[in-house]
């Protein structure tokens, strides 16, 4: 009987259609699976690439405050160079000043002497304060009533 069977065309055909069914089965679940594959590729490239986007984005921001920090430190590197030009314009003068004075002195006996006496009393007593601790202090003192010193001589110019 199986023999018979075997001989059948009606059989190997059959025989054929199992055998392609089961490869267009075998293929179509390997589609499947090799498409649920791609569509996985796909959702993680996407992740990527939106993961890369927002990594540029941060590298342009930290590039953008580099650069303004850049500007800044230059411009307070002009400014403190500025200022120490000033400074030492500044010393120039101060030590040409007291050079002149000292000059001054040197040649001018009349000077000399004027500026070795002492300061009238009048005006030591305008640079003499108390010492204030406080705002009330120095309201008391201000507010306090008493005669002007006397003019120490002369009428006053």
């Amino acid at each position: 009987m199986w023999r018979n069977l075997l001989r059948s065309p009606i059989t190997w055909l059959l025989l054929a259609l199992v055998v392609t069914l089961g490869g267009w089965g075998w293929s179509a679940r390997s589609a499947a699976k090799a498409e649920g594959q791609v569509s996985t590729l796909q959702s993680d490239l996407k992740a990527a690439d939106d993961k890369a986007k927002e990594t540029a984005l941060r590298e342009q921001a930290k590039d953008s405050t580099i650069n303004t920090l850049t500007i800044e430190l230059t411009a307070q590197a002009t400014a403190a160079q500025q200022l120490q030009s000033q400074l030492d314009q500044l010393a120039t003068t101060a030590a040409t000043r007291a050079q002149t004075i000292a000059r001054l002195k040197r040649e001018n006996d009349e000077l000399k002497s004027w500026a070795d006496r002492p300061l009238p009393a009048a005006v030591v007593g305008l640079l003499q304060r108390p010492a204030l601790t406080g705002a009330a202090a120095y309201q008391a003192h201000l507010s306090r009533s008493g005669p002007m010193p006397a003019h120490a001589g002369g009428s006053p110019q």
